[in-house]
């Protein structure tokens, strides 16, 4: 059995999230970077994984043009689906506007992993933004967006457990 990881973000989060998810997967794990490489061929792998980060409220475009690509093969595989998104209470919201509902509801597992402010690989706008959000948490006493190691480690979990 075989799992593939595919995956897009902007700033890195999801990229750490993903390479800490493959190694917590027991199968064999390939992963891709959907704004780098091409989409090997889907029937070579027992499960599919697919998440991306949510950069303005939606999911990136290469995730959602992934998903409306493969649905048919995506629905005959274990399935699982993540967002990484910073405002962590807004998840299920967020996976339900970014995925379709057929493969929502098909999904073993799905979840959100949470997100941080990368200020050093933003650009100069969302540098701004996020400088204004992190003010704006402190002061109403929220905490700064951060990874959701448990949540990764939960979903890696129920990967795991699936059977064919």
């Amino acid at each position: 059995m075989s799992t593939l990881i595919v995956y897009a973000g902007k700033y890195g989060t999801t990229e750490k999230c993903v390479k800490t998810l493959a190694t917590k997967i027991n199968d064999p794990v390939e992963i891709l970077n959907l704004r780098q490489e091409a989409v090997p061929d889907l029937t070579e792998f027992d499960s599919v994984i697919v998440g991306g980060s949510i950069y303005f409220g939606q999911l990136q475009q290469a995730c959602r043009q992934f998903c409306r690509d493969h649905s048919t093969e995506l629905m005959r595989k274990k399935l699982g689906l993540f967002i990484c998104c910073g405002t962590f209470e807004k998840t299920e919201d967020f996976l339900d506007a970014s995925f379709p509902a057929d493969l929502l509801e098909h999904a073993t597992v799905k979840a959100g992993f949470g997100g941080e402010l990368s200020l050093k690989q933003m650009s100069l706008f969302d540098r701004f933004v996020a400088r204004m959000v992190s003010r704006a948490a402190r002061k109403e006493g929220r905490a700064l967006p951060a990874i959701r190691w448990d949540e990764v480690e939960q979903f890696s979990a129920a990967i795991n457990r699936q059977v064919v």
